[in-house]
This record gives structure tokens, sequence and C-alpha cells, in this order.
């Protein structure tokens, strides 16, 4: 039984040390190569002071060394913390201050660029492409499953970044059961899409790892170009891919997509955003050999909590599904009435219990006594339910249909986003009286965008606004439209902003 998740690549790397673990570009690296650098770099963190348990954020583009970075502070006895190398300088700092953290991996191309956004000492910096080796003999750990493997670190509604903590049982949880459901082996060939801040890249390192799988990382400058994907995973022979809806839709306008064109491709999983019908219904088409499943969670549950293998598309324009909860995870709707339900035709919102669970944001203990409630219905001991936000409706199959949001966050382009931290950034820009920020969640994913209604004080332009909120914001939660106000805002009769009205004048 695994009870830490480095122990999947350390088993792996016995059975298997000479075959490639990691691949990214031109680069790739064995399990026994990977393995005896991690354990190295382990006791490099360990000489700079870095004690079991603390957060050892990495900051660097995708690569082989972010994989080296995640293992070697696992074997740590400490937690991993991905900062987006494009983050600007008031998000870096605040998930440094949130985190205590005292040491920031980085390597040749990001250090640099972390040097120009913190001041001299601030951090330490280590360079995992300076390190030379040492003792690379396996370690003894000291963690328990129940300490913390990372914190990821997603969007505050205040404006500062919500941590949250996910322990090693959560992970082993998660990842025994997609192995499982799955089949994913040794001859399988894993594509990591996802960049290693979001969850669901959780999916793709350690079903890898545990099944001494090849795990091919798509790199940032192939990202940007979703076309290339279709020869780049025909090329990899990948066999089980994970990535948001977006990619589908966008693979399906590029016109690269021919019915030969994914032989080795197994599994398609989709999780992160609604899957349109119409969307799926052409992949299956395409590719009736490939197993398609949608997948659901929010980060606070470890990447997903509900799965639906899908036997073909349904009808035209309906919704796909989330649907059942997976092994050792209970899904309950809270209804108007506020009691927890399991019935066919129960609505609102979805509440989640089970292993994978998180305990909470780091060092919110407000925020996550709101989303983290104890269980109604046991009294008997500690058993958090997350409340999601998320609303659902239970069908005639017993299925979780998603319907929306409670509140004000959104899921775009495959990124959680609360408003409220785009909104309390642009209203910290020089020149704005007043702003509101909001979402045009169109049918149409080439409509789907966010904006923002501003009211200036001076003669700022939306070109120095947009520059302003790039400094500020990760390039993702930028609004695409913004525009200018003369004038008052539309308010409700309460006094509130009128965020239909607003939406109307943005987008028109």
């Amino acid at each position: 039984m695994t009870l830490l998740v480095q122990d999947y690549f350390s088993q792996s790397a016995q059975c298997t040390p000479d075959k490639v673990a990691v691949s990214c570009e031109s680069e790739q690296i064995s399990y026994r190569a990977l393995d005896e650098f991690t354990n190295a770099f382990a006791r490099q963190l360990k000489s700079k002071g870095i004690a079991r348990g603390q957060f050892v954020p990495f900051f660097m583009k995708k690569g082989i060394n972010s994989i080296k970075s995640i293992l070697a502070t696992l074997k740590a006895d400490c937690a991993y913390i991905p900062i987006d190398i494009h983050s600007p300088q008031q998000r870096l700092r605040a998930i440094l201050a949130s985190s205590n953290a005292t040491l920031v991996i980085v390597d040749d191309h990001s250090q640099p660029i972390i040097e120009a956004l913190l001041p001299e000492g601030e951090c330490q910096l280590l360079n995992v492409d300076q390190f030379s080796g040492g003792d690379h003999s396996p370690l003894v750990y000291s963690n328990l499953s129940i300490d913390l493997a990372y914190v990821l670190f997603t969007s505050g509604s205040t404006g500062v970044p919500k941590g949250v903590m996910i322990p090693h049982k959560a992970i082993t949880d998660y990842i025994d059961w997609c192995v499982d459901v799955y089949a994913i082996g040794p001859d399988d060939v894993v594509a990591n899409h996802a960049p290693l801040y979001f969850d669901n890249s959780t999916f793709d390192l350690y079903t890898a790892f545990k099944s001494g799988a090849t795990l091919h990382l798509v790199h940032d400058e192939l990202n940007a170009v979703i076309p290339r994907l279709v020869q780049w995973l025909n090329e990899r022979e990948i066999s089980v891919f994970f990535c948001v809806p977006s990619v589908l839709t966008m693979l399906l306008r590029s016109r690269r997509l021919k019915p030969d064109s994914l032989p080795a491709l197994k599994h398609l999983i989709c999780a992160g955003e609604v899957l349109p019908s119409a969307v799926l219904s052409e992949w299956m088409a395409l590719y009736p050999h490939i197993q398609f499943t949608n997948m659901y969670g929010p980060t606070e549950i470890t990447v997903d909590c509900s799965y639906h293998m899908i036997s073909h598309p349904g009808a035209p324009g309906s919704s796909v599904p989330i649907g059942k909860p997976r092994r050792n995870m209970e899904l309950f709707v809270k209804t108007e009435d506020g009691g927890l339900s399991t019935a066919v035709g129960a609505q609102g919102e979805l509440l989640v219990r089970g292993t994978s669970v998180a305990y909470g944001y780091l060092g919110d203990t407000a925020k996550t006594e709101k989303a983290f409630i104890q269980n109604p219905l046991n009294n008997n001991f500690y058993d958090p339910l997350y409340c999601t936000g998320d609303l659902v409706r239970i069908d005639d199959n017993n299925d979780f249909l998603f319907l929306g949001r409670a509140d004000d966050q959104i899921k775009y382009l495959g990124y959680r986003i609360e408003l409220g931290e785009v909104e309390s950034a642009l209203n910290t820009a020089t020149g704005v009286e007043e702003g509101v920020v909001v979402f045009n969640n169109s049918d149409d994913e080439q409509l789907r965008a966010i904006g923002a209604l501003v009211k200036v004080n001076t003669d700022t332009t939306v070109e120095q606004l947009r520059a302003a909120l790039q400094h500020l914001l990760p390039p993702y939660m930028v609004p695409t439209t913004i525009k200018l106000l003369e004038g008052d805002f539309p308010r409700t009769p309460n006094g509130k902003y009128d965020r239909k009205a607003v939406l109307i004048k943005v987008f028109g």
C-alpha cells in the first residue's frame, strides 16, 4: 500500500530503471536517473535549512526541471507549491508570504525573472540547473499520509490567492482509483497538458508514476499553438490524454483532425469546464475506438470527485452529465430547505465528502470554515463537507448534471477565477474611479470572455488599463473587453451593481 506519493515513482524506478520516465521537447530522463537526481537534490534542500513540513515553491517553465523540483521536495518531507512563471510581482509575493517560504527552486531560465520581481535577499533561490549531484541513495521519509504533499493557489475573491492544502492520502486515494478504472499500465504513454499549477496535472503525473508509464509534458510553446497538438499526440503515441473541453473545441476548429489521426489514443478525459455535447458528438464520430470520460471536481477535492464514462453523446443540446461519485467519495445536493439529498430530481448546491477533501485554505481559517463544514448527518467525528458553490441536479439515472455557479466564480479556459479578484485588481489601477467585472458565459465558446466596465477620473485609456492589469494578474484573468463609462453605473433597487445591465453594456 502506497502512503506517500513519491513512493509511486520510486517503486516504478526499481521495476523499470532504464525506461524513459519523463520527456519534454527533445529532452528525456530515465526513471533511474530521475530517482537518483531527486534523492540527492532532496538532501541539498535539507542542507539549505529546509525542514520537514515546510512549503517549497518552484518557479520555472514546465519541463523536466519542474518534475525534479516536485519529487525532490516530496522526498525532503516537504510540500511543493507550483508558481506560474508569468505571475505578476503582487501575486508572487502574496503566495510567498502566505506560505512563509524561505526558499524557491528556480533554473537558469527563471532565475533572472524572479530576481527582477523580488528584492535581493528576500528569498533564498536554489537553482536546479546548477546542482552537480551528491549522495543519491534512497531516503528514509518521516512524513505520514496525513501530511501535506502540495498547496495549489487558486483565485481569491479579495484579491489574495487562496492556497488549497492537499495531503498525500488525498492524492493516493484519487490516483489508485484512476489507475484502476482506466486500466493504466506500464505500456501506456500519458500526456500532461495542464499547467503544473492547475490541479488536472495531478492526474497526469501520478497515474504515470504509479503505473510506470512514460509521461510526456506539453511544453509552453506547444500549448500556445493548440492545432500542433494533433501531430504531437500522434508522434508521441499518447494513449491517455486529460484536458479541458475547450481544447477539444479548438482542435476541431483547426481542421487538422482526421479519422486516422490518433490511433494510439485509448482514453480522452475532460474536466475543468462544461463539455459541450455537440463537440463531444463530433469527436466520438471521428474516433469510435476512444473511451471518452467527463470528470468533475474543484481543486478542493483533489482533482475529481465524479465521473461519467460516455457510451453515446446524447441528444443535441443536452447536458453531458458530470456523473456519479468515484470510489470513496460521496456527493450531496443541498436543497432549498438546507437539507442534504441524494434523491432523483434534487437540485441545489453540490457538497462533497470523502478522503480526498482538502484540509482547507492555508492561513485562512475564516474562508476554510465557510467552505468546509461539518457533515450535519454525522456528529460523532470530524467529517468535513466541501461546499462547491456549483449548482447541480440529479437526473433519472442518478447522474449529477452541472447547472452553473451559485456565486460569481467562473470557469474560463480551464481556470477557476473569482471575478472579485479581477475586480479588486482593476480598482487599484491608476485612474480608475470605479470598475465592475463581468463574464459573458455564452454557449458559443468564441464569445465567452471576461469583460470590464470602468469609470476613470483621468484621461486614462483602455490600453493603459490593460497594461496595468497585465502587471497585476495572470494573462488568463485580464479582461479581453474593457469599456469606459460616462455617467453612472446601472444599479438594482437595493443599490448593488446591476451586473446583467453591465454585461449588456460591455458585450452588447
